[in-house]
């Protein structure tokens, strides 16, 4: 793992379409971007903002998400997250983000994410089906 700069920015969008609603995901009845659709764009945000400063074989995976969600998108809305690494204590990083829509804020918060080595840890994950 190189050095991970403090400060490196992410960001991704997305037009809120049938799939990212809170109906569809199975977290509520509304034709609104559903709020595990967000924690999904804050994850994408965060992770590709840190994949080239990681070694080969190397990935990072999510571990904790806190998440404000205080606007609604509907579904055709447009919906921004941007992210950056606010703090980097050895494979441990933390993102603040904050997603946006055509209207304004829709969510807010901290994300935290762990650099491992992907080999093993697909190879721990796989090996639970075993137990």
């Amino acid at each position: 793992m190189r050095e991970m700069v403090i400060g490196t920015k992410g960001s991704q969008s997305l037009v809120v379409e049938g799939a990212h609603t809170a109906r569809a995901m199975g977290s509520g009845e509304l034709e609104v971007l559903a709020t595990p659709a967000v924690a999904a764009l804050v994850e994408k945000a965060a992770w590709t903002s840190v994949a080239p400063m990681l070694d080969p074989g190397e990935t990072t995976v999510g571990t904790r998400i806190e998440l404000d969600h205080v606007a609604p998108t509907p579904v055709g809305g447009h919906a921004s997250c941007e992210t950056e690494l606010v703090e980097a204590d050895g494979r441990r990083l933390v993102f603040a983000f904050v997603v946006t829509d055509d209207a304004g804020k829709v969510a807010e918060g901290t994300h935290e994410r762990f650099v491992v080595a992907a080999g093993r840890f697909q190879t721990k994950a796989d090996g639970r089906l075993q137990r």
